[in-house]
């Protein structure tokens, strides 16, 4: 039996005891897309084919993980194939394939848990939503009032971006329309990363749950006349330092979709 609490285990812990609190269950499912899991597999890979092992209910199949290999020998008993893979990895091969997932089965972890099929079309497709453009013009900056959690999760989830972000900020936006969003602006970033960028951003902000006001996110040339505005009065971001306050023509804006209720651990 592992002893080891990992930080799954405290994750499921803490989303059990919190009753109706969506932001507990977010952050569980948040480490679970980061975790390394260990895919229990039938047999060894054959010609590039991972077959996972599976329990079935009259309801679902379910393939099996576990977050640590110690976890996963106990529940075999023995020295087993498997596929160490993130989170991330593993939810598109089981959607696709319309199966659940079992993690730490039968160990009397707290993490043990079913998700469903349901489930876990549900997780995916929140991890591939995709930003909108908006074609509205910006007509003011203000200083922003994004809370300072956002902004440190932001600076943890998009450390691995460091590289291709030379600079970045945070400031308050009113467009023509009288739309007011907090706008995150990326600094002389390669267009071919612009979609990447985006779509991480969004991702921190659906499992953030940051409802007050809506984030945007926009890429500005280094020239750009409105970045010394930002400089002056917004909140820089360094995605390889600790964050640091400061006081302190670009593409149209991209609006991050809403995040979606998730479902109950059981």
């Amino acid at each position: 039996m592992t002893e080891n609490i990992t930080k799954l285990d405290e994750l499921k812990e803490l989303a059990d005891g919190t009753d109706n609190d969506d932001k507990s269950r977010f952050l569980f499912y948040e480490a679970l897309l980061d975790t390394e899991l260990y895919l229990l597999l039938e047999k060894e890979i054959e010609g590039g084919i991972a077959c996972p092992n599976l329990i079935e209910t009259p309801e679902d199949k379910y393939a099996l993980v576990f977050d640590t290999i110690s976890r996963l020998v106990d529940f075999t008993g023995n020295s087993s194939p498997y596929l160490a893979l993130t989170g991330r990895m593993v939810l598109p091969m089981l959607k696709e394939q319309k199966l659940g997932l079992g993690l730490n089965l039968n160990l009397a972890v707290s993490s043990e848990i079913l998700l469903s099929s349901n489930d876990i079309d549900w997780l995916q497709n929140i991890v591939e939503q995709s930003p909108k453009r908006l074609s509205d013009k910006i007509t003011k900056f203000s200083k922003p009032s994004i809370p300072f959690v956002v902004r440190n999760s932001l600076n943890n989830k998009l450390s691995y971006l460091s590289k291709f972000v030379p600079e970045a900020w945070i400031a308050e936006v009113i467009y023509k329309s009288g739309y007011k969003s907090q706008l995150i602006v990326f600094v002389d970033i390669n267009q071919k990363m612009h979609a990447v960028i985006a779509k991480a951003v969004n991702e921190v902000v659906n499992f953030t749950l940051y409802d007050e006001k809506p984030i945007d996110v926009i890429f500005m040339n280094v020239d750009s006349p409105n970045l010394k505005k930002i400089r002056k009065i917004g909140i820089s971001l360094n995605f390889e330092k600790d964050l640091e306050e400061k006081s302190a023509s670009f593409e149209p804006a991209i609006d991050l979709k809403e995040n979606l209720k998730p479902p109950r651990l059981k």
